[in-house]
């Protein structure tokens, strides 16, 4: 049975991921786990709101027991596993071992942007787990909104690895019944070679037609490798999740900085599917 992955730090982020990775696993027909990292700091679950007492009582187990409870009735597998783990160490580390001992499909992960908070280890930590991710990684946090019908925005840039989400996320729109708006990115750029994402965009829309019947449109975009600019076109075209890949490098350094991941995973006001992939 496939699984998916939410990490839990008991804030109304990670609470919020795990209301979005029910839906989904209610669509995917798939196993339900949250993970919890004990790294030594306590926290106060923001969804108990001000009682004082009942913020002393809990430990990591109780509380995870509390949103299992509160979220099963909305769980309608068949079948399925509703549970959690929880484990020590490193965040980012134990969120991802955990991903691969569970041969995880998706982790859903609550993020906090550039909103400044920095005490909850999500807020700190998003971008180095869907960097070593083993899985896609779909990162949201509350302010964002999640409801049908959606719309999945696909940048494909000139690189060939970028074709290789294009399964992926045919996939994940399948599951959504969403349309694609596949982006062939033209960067400003005189080593450019001329119309080779355009060509991709092609395989992908040949891609999606043939085994969908989703709608799917291509849109040419010139653009200088901002994010930004990709965030304000999946505002005019209502996206409603923005796919982009991770590339795993050979280089070892390399993993560790992606500007324009990075950038759009703290900007977005937009659920972003991150895809990684391999040379």
């Amino acid at each position: 049975m496939k699984r998916i992955l939410v990490p839990i730090d008991f804030s109304e982020n990670s609470v919020f991921a795990l209301q979005v990775a029910v839906e989904l696993s209610n669509q995917l027909h798939s196993a339900l786990r949250i993970i919890h990292v004990q790294t030594g700091q306590k926290y106060a679950p923001e969804f108990l709101g001000d009682n004082p007492e009942s913020r002393l009582m809990g430990q990591a187990g109780q509380w995870l027991e509390h949103l299992i409870e509160r979220f099963s009735g909305d769980y309608r597998v068949y079948n399925g596993e509703f549970d959690y783990k929880i484990r020590e160490g490193n965040v980012v580390r134990e969120i991802n071992n955990q991903a691969r001992y569970d041969d995880a499909s998706l982790i859903v992960v609550g993020t906090h942007g550039v909103s400044g908070v920095e005490d909850k280890w999500l807020g700190s930590n998003a971008y180095r787990l869907v960097s070593h991710a083993p899985c896609p990684v779909l990162t949201i946090r509350k302010e964002m909104k999640w409801e049908s019908p959606h719309k999945i925005l696909l940048p494909l840039d000139d690189n060939k690895l970028t074709r290789k989400i294009v399964p992926i996320v045919t996939g994940f729109a399948k599951l959504l019944k969403a349309g694609i708006e596949i982006i062939a990115l033209q960067k400003k750029s005189k080593w450019l070679i001329p119309g080779r994402s355009d060509i991709y965009a092609k395989q992908a829309e040949r891609y999606i037609k043939s085994n969908t019947d989703l709608d799917v449109n291509i849109v040419p975009f010139r653009w200088g490798g901002q994010a930004k600019n990709i965030l304000e076109l999946a505002h005019n075209k209502s996206a409603t999740v923005i796919a982009i890949h991770l590339n795993k490098s050979i280089h070892p350094f390399e993993s560790f900085f992606r500007p324009f991941a990075n950038e759009l995973l703290n900007i977005s006001d937009i659920p972003v599917l991150v895809v990684p992939v391999k040379e």
